[in-house]
């Protein structure tokens, strides 16, 4: 029954897994409706990464299901870390907040009848503390699995990532993450961080005029703006070609890890294990 509700959409595979080292690590990163699994080495090059659609989203019992397989349950890992990647996240400043006020932030703003353990992830390089939640049952699960366990939020490693490669850039900037029915959007105006949340759209159009009325919100030039796009979009997709006709300075961002060539199950192209692998480079 389980397997019904699992999806495999792509993955990648290195050439040199079957050399890898005996020191791995392992990511267990998910969204409202994905799961991207990374083993990578000491130094951060991807040994393996496969990603699922999760139709009604990650529970334990799925987690644990895929975790058995071989590929995973016959690997000892060094490190293990959780990304969570869900929509449940405020951005705070780091002088205004106490971390023993996390668990009334949360309350307040999402309510207090989901089972979520409230964590806070200190992004020190925008002078922000993230507060957000992880499935109680998921965290117990993987913390019992692999009792040193680190767990971060998407968006605060996003935003070290944004911090390390884009600074160039942050004048006016706009790095667009696709995940399924979810973009996470990072919006950089004077160098000023204006807005960093994942939102949901259902249709292509949803999608664009979300972002065209947060750029005009904010009072960008979309003539002046950069984009950076990557993640679970197909460049033939209409969602892509509908927002080229309104960001003149829009690119894919591919991945500087990964070979098209050596992606296995479907072919996809490397922008799609972008956000996976810049992230990962930041836990």
């Amino acid at each position: 029954m389980i397997k019904h509700l699992i999806q495999p959409v792509f993955g990648y595979t290195s050439d040199a897994a079957t050399n890898a080292a005996d020191r791995l690590n392992l990511c267990v990163e998910y969204g409202e409706h994905y799961l991207t699994l990374s083993v990578y080495t000491a130094d951060k090059s991807p040994v393996s990464i496969e990603t699922y659609v999760l139709k009604e989203g990650l529970d334990v019992y799925t987690l644990e299901y895929i975790l058995q397989m071989d590929h995973y349950s016959e690997k000892s890992f060094d490190e293990v870390t959780l990304i969570v990647n869900t929509p449940d996240v405020s951005l705070i400043p780091e002088k205004f907040h106490k971390d023993h006020l996390s668990q009334t932030i949360y309350n307040t703003l999402h309510g207090d009848l989901q089972v979520a353990d409230v964590l806070t992830d200190h992004v020190s390089q925008w002078e922000l503390d993230a507060v957000y939640g992880v499935d109680k049952s998921i965290l117990n699960y993987l913390t019992h699995q692999y009792p040193s366990l680190k767990t971060k939020h998407f968006i605060s490693l996003a935003l070290i990532s944004l911090f390390r490669n884009n600074l160039e850039n942050l004048d006016s900037f706009i790095k667009i993450y696709f995940s399924q029915s979810y973009m996470t959007v990072i919006l950089v105006k004077g160098a000023q961080l204006q807005f960093a949340q994942s939102i949901y759209y259902e249709t292509t159009e949803d999608a664009v005029y979300q972002l065209l009325n947060l750029v005009a919100r904010h009072h960008m030039d979309l003539k002046q703006l950069k984009a950076q796009v990557s993640g679970h979009i197909d460049e033939d997709s209409a969602t892509w070609k509908e927002l080229r006709k309104y960001l003149l300075d829009i690119s894919l961002e591919p991945s500087l890890s990964i070979q098209n060539e050596s992606s296995d199950r479907n072919t996809v192209s490397s922008h799609f294990f972008t956000p996976h692998l810049q992230v990962l480079q930041c836990v």
